[in-house]
């Protein structure tokens, strides 16, 4: 389902904005249940129009009720999959694709936020290696113990875990067509920052470091913190 059109990165261009108190990242799927007017307008005309809005973190303030106070860093994002949920609301499940920058904002009558942003380029693919496989496993792990499998491991990583051929810390995760489709080492760092307690001001930092090889080291230093506790 994922045929959204993307927003082109050489300009700055209007977008809705839907304010969350978390960050999301490129690569990171998350579900949401909508249930505000504004929102099911944004999502109703996200669908019609196959175009992607943004995600941003809230700094002050609510999700729902008056607009809150929003970090300039975000995340373009593409609605995969909706549906009817069994309490009544509207599930929808939306994928994070690239970074993106708010300036100008304004609000519609119905409360709906729009902002100006300008996209980072998306980056290339660089290939897990075996010194990458801790980070994987820990991801993996994460990912269970949190029962997120099929929003942050993805479809392809865990039929690869389940088909029997691979465990979590096998080396041959690696070689698998499945896994190599899933995971980079891009798309490894932003997921597993996502499943990491850190503050949100440091997840949001984490936007602004320029490259996979440097987010790696510092999530790796995130973690080094998170065991010195």
């Amino acid at each position: 389902m994922e045929t959204h059109k993307k927003v082109a990165t050489a300009e700055e261009q209007e977008i809705p904005l839907f304010p969350l108190q978390r960050v999301l990242y490129p690569s990171v799927s998350l579900p949401m249940q909508i249930f505000e007017q504004r929102y099911l307008r944004l999502v109703k005309e996200s669908l019609a129009a196959q175009t992607a809005f943004g995600v941003v973190p809230i700094m002050d303030g609510r999700e729902v009720g008056s607009t809150p106070e929003i970090s300039p860093r975000g995340t373009l994002v593409n609605i995969v999959d909706w549906s009817q949920l069994p309490n009544g609301l509207l599930g929808v499940v939306v994928k994070g694709m690239q970074r993106l920058t708010v300036g100008s904002t304004r609000v519609e009558a119905d409360g709906l936020l729009l902002g100006k942003v300008r996209l980072e380029a998306e980056e290339d693919t660089v290939p897990l290696v075996p010194e990458d496989m801790d980070l994987v496993a820990l991801l993996i792990d994460l990912a269970r113990q949190l029962g997120v499998e099929e929003y942050c491991l993805g479809g392809n990583l865990v039929a690869a875990l389940t088909d029997g051929l691979h465990s979590e810390n096998d080396e041959g995760l690696l070689s698998d067509e499945r896994v190599t489709a899933e995971l980079d080492r891009a798309t490894l760092v932003w997921r597993l920052a996502d499943l990491l307690p850190v503050a949100m001001s440091k997840k949001i930092a984490l936007f602004d470091v320029v490259d996979a090889e440097a987010r790696m080291a510092e999530v790796r230093g995130w973690l080094l913190a998170l065991q010195s506790r």
